[in-house]
């Protein structure tokens, strides 16, 4: 019997032991990795500081050093409204920024790219509301729907969506994208998606980094069958509105554009948040059409020209 509480007693501690070694290995490994990671970060940082370092010296020397404060005054009111003004070192990152993009819309006329205040974020937002609340959608006679999208945004792509069964129980459809100076790529990739067959190219989305260059497809199976659509243009019909032209005329039969050459903005932007409810915004990427062409500065020329003393709608209903 004592032999037995023996071996009963060793067979217990030695997995006790077994238990501990575990224990103080699983510990000497998370050490190594909490070690590895802890001069992992070290290394990040000290090589973020090494490349950044002539930037960091500049931004100290003259946010905090420089003595004539009456220009840097002068230069932080030109590039940061005054309302957002905070100090001298917290917005030299933002006065920067602007200088940089102000210089590239001098040097190459892109307006695009810029620094969004606060404010002018919230006025843009507020201000595409207003306009994508004009869009329509009614009957011209018993075959002819009528559809008016002033921008390329979330509201207007859903209401599109939202009419399609109304839309499709008619022959002809009429597009006016007069006036639409575009918006997102995104919501003009849904809206013709609807009218493209499944896998059909919408766009080719050209960038500086492969990894970002991507080619735009249909999402799905195409909704709309129209015997014929009518596109109006104008000469302020840019951007996301082009794409969703270009869509159409590639892949859906029997569409017609009537009016003017349009913008040619054959570029698109990402806008980035900054802090202190900031933005930035670049123009990043060369928007082509399903065939790879580029309409930047070139436009869209319309089938049938706009005739001055025919009204453009009269015009297309005449086609049908």
């Amino acid at each position: 019997m004592k032999n037995f509480i023996k071996r009963l007693e060793a067979f217990w501690k030695q997995r006790a032991d077994k238990r501990e070694a575990t224990k103080e290995k699983r510990f000497k490994r998370r050490y190594r990795v909490y070690q590895v990671g802890f001069f992992m970060m070290i290394g990040i940082f000290g090589f973020t500081i090494y490349a950044n370092y002539d930037y960091l010296v500049f931004r100290i020397l003259i946010a905090n050093n420089y003595v004539f404060t009456d220009a840097l005054d002068q230069l932080y009111s030109q590039h940061i409204l005054a309302e957002n003004r905070q100090s001298f070192h917290r917005d030299f990152d933002r006065v920067v920024i602007s200088v940089v993009t102000d210089a590239l819309t001098d040097i190459n006329n892109d307006r695009f790219t810029y620094l969004y205040a606060p404010q002018e974020i919230q006025h843009v937002r507020v201000t595409d509301r207003g306009v994508a609340q004009r869009v329509t959608v009614e009957a011209l006679n018993e075959d002819t729907v009528y559809l008016f999208i002033p921008n390329i945004s979330r509201t207007t792509r859903a209401f599109v969506y939202e009419h399609k069964h109304y839309m499709a129980q008619y022959s002809n459809l009429v597009l006016d994208l007069r006036g639409n100076y575009g918006g997102w790529l995104m919501d003009a990739h849904r809206i013709a998606s609807l009218f493209t067959p499944q896998d059909a190219v919408i766009s080719i989305e050209d960038t500086r980094m492969n990894l970002f260059t991507r080619t735009i497809t249909s999402s799905g199976d195409q909704f709309f069958n129209f015997d014929n659509i009518v596109i109006l243009q104008d000469r302020t019909t840019a951007s996301a509105a082009e794409v969703l032209i270009l869509a159409l005329r590639e892949h859906t039969p029997n569409v017609t554009t009537i009016g003017y050459r349009t913008v040619g903005k054959g570029i698109g932007q990402v806008t980035i948040p900054l802090t202190g409810g900031y933005a930035v915004r670049a123009t990043v990427i060369n928007v082509l059409g399903p065939r790879g062409e580029s309409i930047h500065l070139i436009g869209i020329y319309p089938d049938i020209p706009a005739d001055p003393y025919v009204d453009m709608l009269e015009q297309a209903l005449a086609i049908f």
